[in-house]
């Protein structure tokens, strides 16, 4: 019976390790009340010196809301939006210090990598829970 409880409670923990950063995007600042959330939205484990991509296929013809939630302990999030096609940085927050929010429009329809990046790092832990919201308002 001992043998038992500790497997499920081993089971338990891990699933919820697994599962530490689902939903994070959703504290992410919204859009105005026009936009409609995309299903592209995510929730990402950042790390130290680490930089994660998400990729995004953007429509011609849109206007896209991007922000950007982290805890404290990761400090303001770099990122970088970039047109892989002629890899160039189409925006970098960087150049608004870190602003946690961007609107920009979209002329034809691609894909679009977003690169984020905690170069303030605060945290003694390996990662850190950060959110990725997306929106978009049809012209």
């Amino acid at each position: 019976m001992y043998l038992i409880t500790l497997i499920t409670f081993l089971f338990v923990q891990l699933a919820t390790k697994g599962n530490d950063c689902n939903n994070v995007y959703k504290k992410c600042k919204s859009p105005e009340k026009d936009f409609t959330l995309s299903s592209s939205s995510r929730s990402v484990k950042i790390r130290k010196g680490k930089k994660s991509r998400i990729v995004l296929n953007v429509y011609g013809g849109r206007t896209y809301y991007f922000s950007l939630y982290s805890k404290t302990k990761a400090g303001a999030l770099q990122f970088k939006v970039i047109d892989p096609e002629s890899n160039s940085i189409i925006y970098d927050n960087s150049v608004e210090a870190l602003t946690d929010n961007k609107t920009i429009t979209v002329d034809h329809t691609h894909k679009l990598y977003i690169d984020l990046f905690a170069p303030n790092w605060k945290s003694q832990n390996s990662y850190e829970c950060a959110g990725f919201k997306v929106a978009y308002l049809k012209k």
